[in-house]
């Protein structure tokens, strides 16, 4: 009886740990530090999809916001509930999700938010956010 005891208690602490140290090292990755400089440069990278975006809003109806993302290099989007998150991966050290939601106003509106995370431990780096206009 007190084998069966001894084994449980160091398997339940084991366990302990291991979940401790899943943890510590997630949230020490995520807790990156950026640079001025390369913030700067996320921003810039940001900026430019957002621009992207504008400009694809003004050839593409709202009923077609998956496509007009997509026709800027952005992969197929999930969808949850009313938000539609797309991805991309680029060439630098980077990689971009841009998200949009319906406005909840207007028929022709969507809100968009462009994060761009750092590929090596996926960190958030920076993150934009504005609304589209599409076409009517």
């Amino acid at each position: 009886m007190s084998k069966v005891k001894i084994t449980s208690i160091t398997l339940i602490i084991l366990l302990l740990i291991g979940g401790a140290l899943t943890i510590f090292y997630d949230v020490s990755d995520k807790a990156k530090k950026f640079s001025e400089e390369e913030i700067a440069a996320a921003s810039e990278v940001a900026q430019e999809e957002l621009s992207e975006a504008f400009v694809a809003a003004e050839s593409y109806t709202f009923e077609e916001r998956a496509e007009a993302i997509q026709s800027i290099g952005y992969s197929e989007p999930e969808i949850d509930k009313t938000t539609m998150t797309f991805e991309k991966h680029n060439e630098g050290e980077v990689y971009i999700l841009l998200k949009l939601q319906p406005h909840e106003s207007y028929d022709n509106l969507s809100r968009v938010l462009v994060q761009i995370f750092d590929k090596e431990n996926g960190s958030l780096i920076t993150e934009l956010s504005n609304v589209l206009t599409w076409k009517k």
